[in-house]
C-alpha cells in the first residue's frame, strides 16, 4: 500500500476507513446493504492484512434520517463485523477477487497517491509550520482544502467552504456549478 514509506520506528501509519455521511440512502432497508458494502471497500484496502484497517469507524446506517439508538449502533456494529467475515470468507474461497492484483485499483491508487503527494508539496511551500496546530489552521483559512459541508464554519473557512464537490469517477472532484 502506498504511503508506507513514511513509516518507521517513531511513525506508523493507522488506516482509518469510514463511509462519509452523504453515502447513506435514507431508506433504512437500503442503508443497511451500502453499510455491508463499504465495509467490503473497506477491507481492500489491505486485502491480505487481517488487522487491516487498523480502526473501522462505523457510521450507523441511520445517519442519513435520524441521530443512531443504541439498538441500531449495535446492529451497525453487527453488519459491520458479519459483512467483513463474510467477505473475507468469499475472497479466501475464490468467489470475490483479490483487489490487490486489479490493475485498475493499482492505476487509481497511484494517481491519488500522487495527487496527494502533489498536494502536500505544494502546501509545504505555501503554508509556513504546516505540521503545527497554527499551519493545519492557515490550510483551511486559505481554502486548501476543499470541505463545503463544514458544518457551522462557513464564516470563519470561507475559503474552505465555497467550493463545490461531486462523486466523480469513485472520488470526490471540485466541480463547477454545472457539475
Amino acid at each position: 500500500m502506498q504511503g508506507r514509506e513514511f513509516e518507521d520506528d517513531t511513525f506508523h501509519v493507522s488506516l482509518q476507513s469510514r463511509a462519509g455521511l452523504d453515502y447513506f440512502a435514507s431508506d433504512l432497508e437500503e442503508a443497511k446493504v451500502q453499510l455491508a458494502a463499504v465495509t467490503c471497500l473497506m477491507d481492500d484496502l489491505e486485502p491480505e492484512n487481517d488487522n487491516s484497517p487498523a480502526i473501522i469507524h462505523v457510521v450507523n446506517y441511520s445517519e442519513a434520517v435520524r441521530l443512531a439508538t443504541p439498538p441500531i449502533i449495535k446492529d451497525s456494529i453487527r453488519i459491520t463485523l458479519n459483512a467483513l467475515h463474510e467477505y473475507r470468507t468469499a475472497r479466501a474461497l475464490g468467489k470475490v477477487p483479490n483487489m490487490k492484483y486489479d490493475t485498475e485499483v493499482k492505476y487509481r491508487e497511484e494517481a491519488l497517491y500522487n495527487e496527494a503527494k502533489d498536494a502536500i508539496a505544494l502546501m509545504e511551500k505555501a503554508v509556513p509550520n504546516l505540521y503545527t496546530p497554527e499551519g493545519f489552521y492557515k490550510v483551511f483559512v486559505e481554502g486548501f482544502l476543499p470541505v463545503p459541508y463544514l458544518m457551522d464554519q462557513k464564516r470563519k473557512f470561507p475559503k474552505a467552504t465555497q467550493w463545490h464537490t461531486a462523486i466523480k469517477n469513485g472520488g470526490i472532484s471540485v466541480v463547477d456549478d454545472e457539475g
